[in-house]
């Protein structure tokens, strides 16, 4: 897939709803770790001010402007539209979402430690959320928002024995319905939608392979 476009134009970002590649630059561009909890706090709350997000991340409304300033450059948000900040803007994640080729960034010993950095705080963050909300059902099961989303919460696994080819279509697919399912509920926040809680879906397609402490070593491993 090609690059995403790098540049301050914001006229030069891909089509709205389009998804943003990630290419080494912009990879480099996110391993900060504010410029994630900046983006985590924009997905689950919706457009903000810098203000705003410094006061909820406990930074400085100086350096979370910078910080989002950085981000827009690289394509990861935008200045939503329909706010009036005065002489602040108000940030939105960008729709379409962004894609990075992971395994090629690590491979790369040029892109390994910003890709090692941005993966392993995804993959930290998920691994969070869910422990947190299991925690939350086995120890406060009365508490009423635990009550109110038990039975709405869900997990399942499930195995289907496919090539390569036919687990990238099946990605696909499945990729598609959730982003056009999710279209209906773009632009909700917690002001205008109060009964609503930032929903998360983790998805995961790998091939159950035999694990690196069963694989011989290579020539060249240590």
């Amino acid at each position: 897939m090609p690059d995403a476009p790098r540049t301050d134009d914001e006229d030069a970002f891909p089509e709205e709803g389009e998804q943003l590649q990630v290419d080494a630059s912009a990879l480099r561009g996110l391993a900060h770790p504010l410029r994630g909890r900046l983006l985590e706090e924009l997905t689950r709350n919706g457009p903000a001010t810098a203000t705003i997000l410094g006061r909820r991340l406990g930074e400085s409304s100086g350096a979370t402007s910078y910080h989002l300033r950085q981000l827009s450059r690289f394509g990861f948000i935008d200045a939503a539209p329909g706010r009036s900040g005065g002489r602040e803007r108000w940030w939105r994640i960008r729709p379409g979402g962004w894609n990075m080729k992971g395994h090629e960034f690590l491979a790369d010993p040029r892109t390994r430690a910003a890709a090692e950095a941005v993966l392993g705080r995804y993959y930290h963050q998920r691994e969070e959320h869910f422990r947190d909300w299991r925690e939350l059902v086995g120890e406060r099961p009365d508490d009423p928002d635990v009550r109110r989303w038990k039975d709405a919460a869900t997990d399942s696994l499930s195995h289907a024995r496919m090539t390569p080819e036919e687990a990238r279509e099946f990605a696909a697919a499945l990729y598609g319905f959730l982003r056009d399912y999710g279209r209906r509920f773009e632009g909700r926040t917690p002001g205008d939608h109060p009964d609503t809680e930032s929903v998360e879906v983790q998805v995961n397609i790998f091939p159950v392979l035999p694990p690196l402490r069963e694989r011989p070593e290579r020539d060249g491993d240590s």
